[in-house]
């Protein structure tokens, strides 16, 4: 048996992740963010129109509908990740997230949601307070590249998110210039001393001048590892001055735990990110939507599709075709299964795999009900 799953932890349940990339526009441009349709940002695009967002959220809930209708009760949690861009900065976001509550009612007696923003938390405290009590979790990102002023906004929001009370999380985003690794290992302490739950990470989807480490710094991170993992050691430091740590592996970006071939008593923060022709099951755990152009894949970084190719499984313009493909096939218990062609995973990791298809359809035995 050669799989990966994630580990089972009442704390970290396994969810659907419904990424929705609503905008493009950022009110930052740091330097490890790509610009460009497929980048991370793109100032030069316009904000999706309020109409065609509130199209969109319909077609996704019903899409993780027909998802939710195979699995068991325990597993039958939702998390809808408003982003971009800065997902914040879109003039009418706080009419988005509405509706997002609104239109979920339909189907709250058949699954759970989550209404989660992916945000960089740099945004008034006026527009804050409007979005607080339609968010019931907070994923922010710290980034080293802000201005002074920027970083202390951004603890000041930190500061009313908790004391709101509501779910938070902070991603520190680990960039290896040695003074802004610093200044990210700074940001950390700061978050431990005020509570505030929070994962660094490596950049490892950056331009691989930024993705490599330095021996000291791939130590920190093999030292962090290890705390987070559970009778398992990891080894991750070599005698090489610098690492690309993506080539490595990585750690699951929801900072799962991870079980390896069915040895569930051993449990990995840290795990090889390699999985050439390996089954996966990403397309009954994430969706990926880019409003900006309307493709629909089945994760933001693997986008993996039926035909064993890279590409988009449909579009915001025929939705409907592929709401209908996919509700037969999952009734007839005939959906395709993802055989991963890329080189590297990264979100998408903790998704159910395994390197032979009959090995596959042993382990996912529990996370899909005929």
């Amino acid at each position: 048996m050669i799989a990966l799953e994630p580990a089972m932890d009442p704390n970290n349940r396994i969810t659907f992740l419904l990424d929705w990339e609503l905008t493009l526009k950022c009110n930052l441009d740091c330097d490890y963010c790509e610009i460009g349709t497929y980048g991370g940002h793109d100032n030069s695009t316009n904000h999706p129109k309020l109409e065609d967002c509130l199209k969109t959220i319909d077609f996704a809930f019903d899409y993780v509908d027909a998802y939710m209708a195979t699995k068991p009760r325990g597993i039958k949690y939702v998390i809808l990740n408003v982003y971009g861009g800065e997902a914040l900065h879109h003039p009418q976001i706080v009419e988005i997230l509405q509706a997002a509550k609104d239109r979920y009612q339909k189907y709250s007696d058949r699954w759970h949601l989550t209404v989660t923003t992916t945000t960089n938390a740099i945004v008034s405290d006026k527009k804050l307070n409007k979005i607080i009590s339609l968010v019931d979790e907070f994923t922010v990102s710290y980034h080293t590249n802000n201005t002074d002023r920027q970083k202390q906004q951004f603890k000041q929001n930190l500061l009313t998110l908790r004391d709101a009370g509501k779910r938070l999380k902070c991603v520190v985003l680990m960039h290896n210039e040695p003074a802004l690794f610093e200044d990210a290992q700074a940001m950390i302490a700061w978050l431990g001393k005020n509570n505030i739950k929070h994962l660094p990470r490596q950049l490892d989807a950056a331009p691989q001048e930024h993705g490599t480490y330095n021996s000291s710094q791939v130590t920190w991170f093999e030292n962090l590892y290890n705390k987070k993992s559970y009778n398992k050691t990891i080894n991750i430091a070599t005698q090489e001055q610098t690492v690309d740590l993506a080539d490595t592996g990585r750690a699951c970006c929801g900072g799962r735990q991870l079980c390896s071939d069915q040895n569930y008593q051993q449990r990995n923060f840290f795990v090889v990110n390699k999985f050439p022709d390996w089954y996966c099951s990403i397309n009954h755990f994430f969706l990926y939507i880019k409003q900006i152009n309307g493709e629909i894949y089945t994760g933001k970084d693997c986008k993996m599709n039926f035909e064993g190719s890279v590409g988009p499984i449909g579009n915001l313009s025929n939705a409907d075709e592929l709401l209908d493909w996919t509700k037969q096939r999952l009734a007839n218990n005939d959906l395709p299964i993802i055989q991963c062609k890329k080189y590297k995973c990264y979100c998408g990791l903790c998704a159910p795999k395994a390197k032979n298809l009959s090995d596959f359809n042993s382990i996912f035995k529990k996370y899909f009900k005929k």
